[in-house]
């Protein structure tokens, strides 16, 4: 076979491959997302990080691989390693990954539950025990403010007899 057959093949089979790395690498964005939860922009940002990322790796491969023509086959062989993945390891990979992580993670879960339960009482308490510290100071304005208030009444009581 000639040197220039055999580097195409070599650049399918590469291009075949890189489908298969960034439907591999979107999986494991896929099961970050699952393990925790992102809101909207977070995933939008996340994609758009995915999809620079892969234009990077594929202008890489088309520059180095093929002198940085765009040819159909290097798409078609992306798209077909996407596939193959996602028909074969990728069904496994995403649900066993995401079983297995949660086995692994569900004791730090537990304690970040009992953690959260915990600083929940020590907060009601602490709000509690603010509540009552207020009364109490309260209590004792009202104290002083009788006391005062008996002060001038003796006061304005005396100031009366002697007049």
């Amino acid at each position: 076979m000639s040197d220039t057959i055999i580097r195409e093949w070599y650049f399918g089979c590469y291009a075949v491959l890189t489908g298969a790395i960034f439907a591999w690498v979107y999986d494991n964005l896929r099961l970050c997302r699952r393990l925790i939860h992102h809101n909207r922009v977070m995933v939008n940002l996340e994609d758009l990080l995915y999809w620079t990322w892969c234009f990077c790796v594929s202008f890489v491969l088309l520059y180095y691989g093929n002198h940085g023509m765009i040819r159909a086959f290097a798409v078609a062989g992306a798209a077909l390693g996407m596939f193959l993945y996602s028909m074969t390891l990728g069904r496994i990979y995403v649900k066993w990954g995401y079983i297995l992580i949660s086995k692994v993670l569900a004791p730090f879960r537990t304690l970040g539950r009992f953690v959260n339960r915990l600083t929940h009482a020590v907060n009601h308490s602490t709000i509690k025990i603010r509540a009552c510290m207020q009364v109490i100071h309260r209590k004792g304005e009202r104290a002083r403010d009788c006391h005062t208030s008996r002060k001038t009444k003796k006061k304005t009581g005396i100031s009366s007899q002697k007049k």
